[in-house]
């Protein structure tokens, strides 16, 4: 695949994660049970993620930037994604420290790639 296709993948993944985000941290501020809108969120999350890794890895390969430092930050953010992930659905207490922290997080692996600073 060219480098084109996995930037598409990546950044579709990343659209779809933060969708998910918004949706599960939206549904508890407003206080709405939705059980259709939490698996809706888990699918598009769980696909946004894979996405999300089959891109960047895609690029990694394909750029041959082998694994350096920025890469393993931002894999830390995957991984920290996809654990919130869980506590979006089962604690919307947290709703409004989780909407602040996922835009953290973003901006950590966004200035990751901008910068490549390790």
């Amino acid at each position: 695949m060219t480098v084109e296709i996995y930037r598409l993948l990546h950044l579709a993944g990343v659209l779809m994660v933060f969708l998910a985000f918004g949706g599960l941290i939206g549904r508890s501020l407003l206080g709405v049970d939705g059980v259709k809108l939490k698996k809706l969120a888990g699918i598009t999350s769980g696909v946004g993620l894979i996405l999300v890794l089959l891109g960047g890895f895609g690029l990694l390969a394909k750029l041959s930037y082998g694994f350096p430092g920025w890469a393993m930050v931002k894999l830390a953010v995957w991984i920290a994604l996809g654990g919130l992930i869980a506590v979006a659905n089962r604690k919307p207490n947290l709703a409004k420290c989780l909407w602040w922290g996922i835009l953290i997080l973003g901006l950590i692996a966004a200035s990751m790639v901008v910068w490549k600073p390790f």
